[in-house]
């Protein structure tokens, strides 16, 4: 299946509210001093905050004497992040992944230079990245007071395929839909695509501080290589990986524009 393409656009009132590309591939040894060289690398770059985050996984134990497995919490990889100051960007390295992490996306453009720089100090520590999975997440929130658009039902800015029970006519008659009943709403759909997979989740959330809500659409899409495939070596001069890159972004931006209305695009402010 293919998302209908659309041409790309930039949103002066960007509803983005995190982009995360991480790059997987087989399993390295992390050195210490390879490490090091990395974060005076990326310092130099603005991303002076460390952070070491240990990661743990759910193992089964083996009973004994015939007893069913029992799940036990282990120890997994260091996962290593290194943040700008005000924490709108940031590099996360472990043993089995790359993840470059965003908070203030502006465009493609932008954002693409700054994942392949950090991919290429990466590959210079460790030379080539046998790369297995390539993932890219978008995760918009759609906040209607933000947008000048208080009382404006869902269903006037966010396409019915999104919106499940939340759509107008779902569950009752056109312009019968009361919000208010709707404590939560939550939908995954997984799917493949040409050239890649998506993972597909909308979620209404809830304000803590004055119950206002606001609509999450989160999508995944990642290609995860055959065991046969060549995906090259994961460097910026790497055609292979661009190319990826540039097929999952033209797949989110698609998908986006489907998921709005002609009304929450326009608020949104097209430039």
């Amino acid at each position: 299946m293919k998302i209908s393409p659309t041409p790309r656009v930039v949103y002066a009132n960007n509803p983005l509210a995190e982009v995360v590309c991480q790059i997987r591939f087989q399993r390295i040894e992390l050195a210490a001093s390879a490490l090091e060289e990395l974060e005076r690398d990326l310092n130099g770059r603005g991303y002076s905050h460390r952070h070491d985050e240990q990661s743990f996984n759910v193992v089964l134990e083996p009973g004994q004497d015939g007893s069913p497995s029992i799940p036990k919490m282990v120890q997994g990889d260091s996962i290593h992040h290194f943040s700008h100051p005000d924490g709108s960007a940031k590099v996360s390295i472990s043993p089995e992944f790359i993840a470059y992490t965003v908070t203030n996306y502006r465009s493609w453009d932008d954002y693409l230079p700054g994942l392949l720089t950090a991919v290429t100090e990466l590959n210079a520590q460790i030379g080539t990245l046998g790369v297995v999975r390539i993932g890219l997440r978008y995760r918009d929130v759609i906040e209607r007071s933000v947008l000048g658009l208080d009382g404006t039902p869902w269903h006037e800015l966010i396409n019915p395929f999104m919106l499940g029970p939340l759509a107008d006519n779902a569950l009752c008659e056109a312009g019968g839909v009361d919000e208010d009943a709707f404590e939560s709403q939550v939908s995954q759909s997984l799917m493949r695509l040409e050239g890649c997979s998506l993972l597909l989740q909308t979620s209404l959330l809830t304000s803590v501080t004055d119950a206002s809500k606001a609509f999450l659409i989160d999508a995944d899409f990642f290609h995860e290589m055959d065991i046969n495939e060549e995906c090259g070596n994961a460097a910026q001069s790497s055609k292979e990986l661009v190319t990826l890159l540039e097929m999952l972004h033209s797949n989110a931006g698609a998908l986006f524009r489907r998921a709005i209305t002609e009304k929450l695009h326009n608020a949104l402010s097209p430039q």
